[in-house]
């Protein structure tokens, strides 16, 4: 009996692609964020 729906299911359920979108996505932010943080020092 599982629980968890789509969302932890997605691991079995060929939807890693939705993770590697969030993942991408997170690390872009990082990116931007730290550049304006580099900008606003120099």
């Amino acid at each position: 009996m599982n629980h968890t729906g789509g969302w932890m299911g997605g691991w079995n359920g060929g939807e890693m692609w939705v993770w590697m979108v969030v993942g991408l996505l997170v690390v872009i932010l990082l990116a931007v964020g730290i550049n304006k943080l580099y900008r606003r020092k120099n």
